[in-house]
C-alpha cells in the first residue's frame, strides 16, 4: 500500500511539474515598443527585423504563440512589466552592465553601431578621430552622435549641425549630394531612413565606430532556464541556416 502511495506521489509530482512549464511557457507575455526598423507597426501590423525574427523563432519551438501574441507597449511601461512580473520578455533591449543581472538574455538580436558614416566611393580613411577635421563632417544638434565627438575633443565650431523635424533626413540627402563628406549617427538608423529617400545604403559605409551596443530579447530573471535555452537555441538555428540574414537584408538592403 505503501509503495502504491509513494508512485501515486512521484507521479503526481511529476504531473504538476510539467503543467508549471507548460503554464509558464504558454502564458509568456512578449512585450516590444515602436523602434523601427526592429520593431513596428505599420497598417495595424507589428513588423521589423526583431519581429520577424521572434516570429520565427516561436515557430521553429512550435509554440501556440505567434507576432499577433505580441503587446505593443510605451518603452518605460514594458520595462517595468519585465522587471516585476514572471514569465514576461520585452525587446529589443539594450545589453548594458547596469541590466546585466536584472533580466535573463537572449541574443544578440542586432549590435547597434554609432559613427562616422561616408560614401564607399569616396574611400575616406579615418584612424583618429581627428582625422574628420579635414572633412565636412554634419551631426544632428544634440544628438548622441554629436556629444560622443565632443567628449572626444571635436569642436563644435568644426561640424555641420542640423536640427529641427526632418534632420536626420536632411542630413542623409546632403551626404548623398556630396554637401558634407562625413555623417554621424547610427548606423541602423542610417540605413534604414536611407531605405525610406530610395538612396541605397550599400553605397555607404561607417570609417569609425564611436560605440556600440548589442540589442537582446530581455526576460523577467524568474523565467526558467529552460525556457532561456529553447529560445537560444531556435535563434541560433535561425543564425546558420540564413534565415536571419534574410530578415535583416528585408528590412535594410
Amino acid at each position: 500500500m505503501k509503495k502504491i502511495f509513494l508512485g501515486f506521489l512521484l507521479c503526481s509530482l511529476i504531473l504538476f511539474n510539467g503543467m508549471i512549464f507548460s503554464v509558464t511557457a504558454s502564458n509568456l507575455k512578449i512585450m516590444t515598443e515602436n523602434f523601427a526598423p526592429l520593431n513596428y507597426e505599420k497598417d495595424g501590423k507589428l513588423q521589423g527585423i526583431a519581429v520577424d525574427l521572434i516570429g520565427l523563432m516561436l515557430k521553429e519551438m512550435n509554440s501556440k504563440l505567434t507576432v499577433k501574441d505580441i503587446q505593443v507597449l510605451p518603452w518605460a511601461r514594458g520595462y517595468k512589466i519585465a522587471l516585476n512580473e514572471k514569465n514576461t520578455c520585452l525587446f529589443s533591449t539594450t545589453r548594458t552592465k547596469a541590466r546585466e543581472n536584472l533580466f535573463k538574455w537572449v541574443g544578440p538580436i542586432y549590435q547597434i553601431k554609432e559613427g562616422i558614416l561616408a560614401k564607399k566611393e569616396r574611400n575616406i580613411k579615418i584612424k583618429e578621430l581627428k582625422d574628420i577635421l579635414k572633412y565636412k563632417t554634419g551631426t544632428i544638434i544634440e544628438d548622441v552622435g554629436e556629444q560622443l565627438l565632443t567628449e572626444n575633443g571635436i569642436p563644435l565650431k568644426s561640424l555641420e549641425r542640423v536640427g529641427g523635424t526632418g534632420a536626420v533626413d536632411n542630413s542623409l540627402k546632403k551626404l548623398a549630394a556630396g554637401r558634407i563628406d562625413l555623417f554621424t549617427y547610427d548606423e541602423l538608423g542610417s540605413k534604414w531612413e536611407m531605405k525610406i529617400l530610395n538612396i541605397k545604403p550599400n553605397d555607404y559605409e561607417m570609417v569609425y565606430i564611436l560605440s556600440t551596443a548589442d540589442l537582446y530579447y530581455a526576460f523577467n530573471k524568474n523565467t526558467p532556464d529552460s525556457i532561456i535555452k529553447e529560445f537560444q537555441n531556435a535563434l541560433d538555428k535561425l543564425k546558420k541556416d540564413g534565415s536571419y540574414q534574410k530578415i535583416v537584408d528585408k528590412y535594410l538592403k
